[in-house]
C-alpha cells in the first residue's frame, strides 16, 4: 500500500484542523468537479479555465498534486502530516474517497477536497535519523514516501532517540547539503529552458549588469536574435567591450556558426558565446585558438554564473528568473 507525506499549508497552519477534524485537504475550487473521475489531462484542461493565467509549468505541477491526492492516493494509503509548532509527524490511514467541502460548508473561502483520516500515531522529528529528516524535507506539498522512510517513522514513535555518534556524524556530512544545492541548479536549469528568446536574452544581459557591466542591445539579426554589448560606459566605447551572442535552442553551436561570431568581432572586443543547446567540440576548439578572449557558456555554466551573482541583480532580472535562497546550517 502506498504512502504519502502531505503539507498542511505553509508553516503547518492547517495541522490542527486536520488533526482535530479526521481529514487532510488541498485547497483548489474546481468548480466543484468530482476530479477522482477525471484523468490528469482532463484535471489540466479544468485548470486551464480556472486560472488561465497560469504557466504551463504551473498548471503541470498543481494538475498533478491535484491528480494524486484524488486518484493515487487511494483507501487505506498511509499519509504522513508534519506539524512544524509541536515538531511532531502525525500518521494515518485514509479512510474515505475524495470529496469536495464548498465554501458554505467550511470556513475555506474557496472550498477544499478532503480525504478522511484515522490518524494513528505521532513520531517527534527529534527522534528520527537524520537520512529520515532529510528524505521528509522536500518542499513539494504532496510527495510519495520511501518504505524505509516509513519504517524510520514507526520505528521512532516511542520518542527514542537516534544513537548520537551516528547523528552526529550523517549531520555533518556535506553529502546531503551538496545534493540539495545540485538539485537546486537542476531546478534552475528547467526554469530557464522554459523561457522565450526574448528573456533569455535580457537575463543574460541582466547577468552581466549584475556583475557590474552596463549593458546594450543591437537590432534584431537575421536569425531573429539580437547582440548584447557590455561595457563599462554602456556604450561600448570604454574597454574592456564585450559582445555578447544568445543562442537558445536545443542544438548545439558549431564551429561555422562559432567562426561567424568571431569573424564579426573587432580585434579589440571579447567575445561572449551564451548556447543553452552548449557546443560542438570543433566550435570549443575554435574558441580556444581565436585571437581575442572567446568565453563559451553552457546552460549549466551560465546557471551557475547566474547563482553566484544573484544577490547583485535587478528587478528586471529578477522578475524573469525569481529564485529564493535556501538558508542550511553550517
Amino acid at each position: 500500500m502506498s504512502a504519502w507525506i502531505i503539507r498542511a499549508g505553509k508553516g503547518g497552519v492547517r495541522a490542527p484542523e486536520w488533526i482535530n477534524g479526521g481529514y487532510i485537504a488541498i485547497y483548489w475550487n474546481l468548480s466543484g468537479a468530482d476530479i477522482s473521475a477525471l484523468s490528469k489531462d482532463d484535471i489540466k484542461a479544468l485548470y486551464r479555465t480556472q486560472f488561465p493565467d497560469a504557466s504551463r509549468q504551473v498548471v503541470a505541477a498543481n494538475a498533478g498534486m491535484i491528480f494524486r491526492f484524488a486518484t493515487e492516493i487511494t483507501k487505506g494509503s498511509t499519509v504522513v502530516m508534519y506539524d512544524p509548532a509541536t515538531r511532531l509527524y502525525h500518521i494515518g490511514k485514509v479512510s474515505g474517497p475524495c470529496v469536495f467541502v464548498s465554501p458554505k460548508d467550511s470556513d475555506d473561502d474557496d472550498g477544499s477536497y478532503r480525504r478522511a483520516v484515522d490518524w494513528e500515531f505521532t513520531t517527534p522529528r527529534d527522534a528520527l535519523p537524520a537520512r529520515a529528516k532529510h528524505s521528509l524535507g522536500s518542499i513539494s506539498t504532496l510527495f510519495a514516501v520511501s518504505a524505509d522512510t516509513l519504517r524510520e517513522l514507526e520505528k521512532a514513535s516511542s520518542g527514542a532517540h537516534p544513537d548520537a555518534e551516528e547523528e552526529q556524524e550523517e549531520e555533518n556530512s556535506s553529502e546531503i547539503r551538496e545534493a540539495t544545492a545540485e538539485d537546486g541548479i537542476e531546478r534552475i536549469k528547467d526554469r530557464v529552458l522554459q523561457l522565450s528568446w526574448d528573456d533569455m536574452e535580457y537575463l543574460v544581459a541582466g547577468v552581466l549588469r549584475s556583475m557590474g557591466y552596463k549593458t546594450s542591445m543591437t537590432s534584431r539579426g537575421s536569425d531573429g536574435g539580437r547582440d548584447i554589448i557590455a561595457s563599462p560606459d554602456g556604450l561600448g566605447l570604454e574597454s574592456p567591450r564585450i559582445v555578447v551572442e544568445v543562442k537558445h535552442r536545443k542544438e548545439a553551436i558549431s564551429a561555422p556558426m562559432l567562426r561567424s561570431f568571431i569573424g564579426g568581432l573587432r580585434s579589440t572586443d571579447s567575445g561572449l558565446y551564451v548556447s543553452t543547446g552548449g557546443f560542438t567540440k570543433e566550435a570549443i576548439y575554435e574558441a580556444d585558438r581565436a585571437l581575442m578572449p572567446i568565453k563559451l557558456l553552457n546552460l549549466d555554466q551560465f546557471v551557475r554564473l547566474i547563482v553566484d551573482n544573484y544577490d547583485n541583480a535587478d528587478m528586471d532580472t529578477r522578475a524573469i528568473l525569481p529564485l529564493v535562497r535556501i538558508y542550511w546550517p553550517a
